[in-house]
């Protein structure tokens, strides 16, 4: 009976075990190949690196991998483009927390585990955090995280053994130690025992706290450890656990655990996912002849930022002609897309390498335009950089002069003038006659007033660059009455005087002998009908277009008309001025694109008339008679 009864209290002890750590790590099985994923860098996402560790069933890392042995996947999406490896990883600072079981049962082991652990910690690097807990019936901080590693030789010195073994609440203590730690943390958990069933947490407890807070445990046993609880701990948390012998071999596990948490892989790839900001796995796969090891880690398919500069230009710069817009665009993935907008409106959008554009400045108004350059790449980041650029003339030219200044004798005027191509020539005219040229910088000219009739006189200042683009000044001057020859322009007026008596006389009496079916321009004599075009809108607002001659042409092309206009809607030869013995008219030579006077089309041969206004094309004039 006896002989039963012993039998019943050994089967019920065996069966007590599971109490202490749960059914799933009594069903773990031998120690194999494991792969852990380190770390996952997404911060210059869609770039991706991995850092991640391949141990054998000792934690010894397995090194010369190539990537043939691996898989790899994203979002259960098969990767084939990526590169791996190897990578001592000395740049990832450590946070280890040293948890020490000094229960009863270490009174042997505690010398060796003290001796081991000072060899550790003096491996470790400046940067390295170290803590330290002791535990037996619970958990005592010993030394609290430190880069000071000076400072674990008296704490480690201060440890005895005695006591029951809290080893749950130990590791708990120690996660929460380094909680708070950007570094890779690391539980370093030595012991002889197992959890006597004294902790207020348990297996699963432990291992959730763990993952949650990316903490990795190294359990290292010694003696009569319950090996497979260990190895499951650590596995479910992504450490690997080293079982020896005796106390003995403690300096080569220390050995083993810091050699595997620096010799490591890195794989390094470039994401086809979308920038959204949200959660993604990526799983790494190890495979070898006897089957396949692999682990996983979720990464942020972060947005970027694209970078876009234009280092050949700047805000209010100055542009002219055919402008190429040449931008350097940093971005996180290739660039897919770049719009171009003026003044809001798209121009264009360009969808491949290099991406320029030489834009037409005259197809908008001179003046100051906003441009924007949206840029898209290829994982949806999307970024827009502004510009407000001053559109100017091709060429410019302008003097000192003011509109209606007085002038007498010999004035000279000297010219601004401005060509980003280059000046070939400066002409000057004083009512469209050549007067002086000068084609070298700086540029002026002169005009001796004696040789025009007192009063008011049209002049143009004009500019040409090398690529034959002109540009134009002009207003109205008043030139006075030379003091040296007063007697001849009075006699000169005298006989003006006498002539508008006679010639009046002598066209009356002209016209009535005469019969005509037609408006006429024999005999007219255009200096006697003073009338002026003055342009508001158009290619040169402001200019004032003295009406000389009996026929004036109005067009767009400008060496074949006498008046250019501006803008395409402008017929190569769209309007002529007649003048004629009733005054000067108006004619459309585009019946389907007319000219209009007052905002009425020009149908046939119309009168013109003080203050009509002219629409042709993009011009508008005002007429003076």
């Amino acid at each position: 009976m006896k002989r039963y009864l012993s039998l019943f209290i050994i089967i019920s002890l065996f069966i007590s075990i599971p109490f202490f750590f749960p059914n799933k790590s009594s069903e773990a099985q031998s120690p194999s190949i494991d792969l852990q994923v380190v770390s996952a860098s997404d911060d210059a996402f869609p770039k991706m690196s991995l850092v991640f560790s391949v141990s054998d069933p000792s934690g010894l890392p397995i090194k010369d991998l190539e990537k043939g042995a691996f898989s790899f996947s994203e979002d259960n999406k098969a990767i084939d483009d990526f590169t791996v490896s190897p990578y001592v990883n000395t740049e990832m600072p450590l946070a280890v927390a040293l948890v020490l079981d000094t229960s009863g049962s270490m009174t042997k082991s505690l010398p060796n585990a003290i001796q081991a652990a000072k060899e550790f910690i003096a491996t470790l690097g400046p940067n390295d955090q170290v803590a330290l807990i002791a535990f037996k019936e619970k958990p005592v901080i010993v030394q609290e995280l430190t880069t000071d590693h000076d400072l674990l030789t008296p704490a480690l010195n201060s440890l005895s053994a005695v006591g029951d073994s809290a080893m749950f609440d130990s590791v708990i203590e120690a996660i929460d130690i380094l909680k708070p730690r950007t570094e890779r943390k690391v539980v370093v958990l030595i012991t002889d025992g197992y959890e006597t069933g004294i902790s207020s947490f348990n297996f699963d407890q432990v291992v959730d706290e763990a993952v949650r807070w990316s903490t990795h445990i190294y359990p290292i046993g010694i003696g009569g450890v319950q090996q497979a609880n260990l190895e499951q701990l650590a596995k479910l948390t992504g450490g690997f656990a080293q079982i020896n012998p005796d106390s003995s071999a403690l300096s080569d596990a220390f050995d083993n655990l810091l050699e595997n948490l620096r010799n490591q892989y890195k794989l390094e790839y470039e994401s086809s996912l979308i920038a959204d900001g949200t959660e993604h796995v990526a799983v790494i796969t190890y495979n070898y002849q006897d089957g396949s090891a692999s682990d996983d880690s979720r990464f942020v398919a972060k947005p970027g930022n694209i970078a876009i500069s234009f280092p050949d230009m700047s805000e209010g710069q100055e542009i002219s002609g055919s402008v190429r817009f040449s931008p350097v665009i940093i971005a996180p993935a290739p660039v897919k897309q770049v719009d171009f907008s003026v003044d809001n409106k798209l121009v264009t959008s360009l969808l491949s390498s290099p991406f320029e554009f030489v834009w037409d400045s005259s197809l908008v108004d001179i003046g100051t335009h906003s441009f924007e350059f949206t840029v898209t790449d290829q994982v949806g980041n999307s970024s827009a950089h502004s510009l407000n650029l001053n559109v100017v003339p091709l060429v410019s030219i302008s003097s000192n002069l003011t509109a209606d200044q007085v002038l007498s004798g010999k004035v000279k005027f000297p010219l601004e003038v401005k060509a980003s191509r280059g000046i070939a020539t400066v002409e000057f005219f004083a009512d469209g006659v050549k007067v002086a040229q000068d084609n070298e910088f700086p540029y002026e000219v002169e005009w001796d007033t004696k040789s025009v009739a007192p009063g008011y006189h049209n002049v143009r200042f004009v500019a040409t660059d090398l690529e034959q683009n002109v540009g134009e000044f002009q207003l109205r001057v008043n030139v006075e009455m030379q003091k040296t020859s007063n007697l001849l322009w009075l006699a000169l007026i005298t006989l003006l005087i006498a002539l508008g008596v006679i010639i009046p006389i002598a066209t009356r009496k002209n016209r009535s002998g005469k019969k005509s079916s037609k408006l006429g321009v024999q005999n007219i004599d255009p200096v006697s009908h003073n009338a002026s075009l003055i342009e508001r809108q158009g290619l040169e607002p402001g200019h004032i277009w003295q009406l000389r001659g009996t026929e004036i042409r109005l067009g767009r092309k400008r060496d074949e008309n006498d008046i250019v206009l501006k803008g395409l809607s402008a017929s190569r030869f769209h309007a002529v001025i007649n003048l004629t013995p009733i005054g000067y008219t108006i004619k459309s030579l585009n019946p389907e694109n007319p000219a209009y006077i007052n905002g009425q089309p020009i149908i046939g041969e119309l009168p013109l008339k003080e203050g009509d206004v002219i629409n042709a094309g993009e011009s508008e004039f005002l007429f003076e008679a």
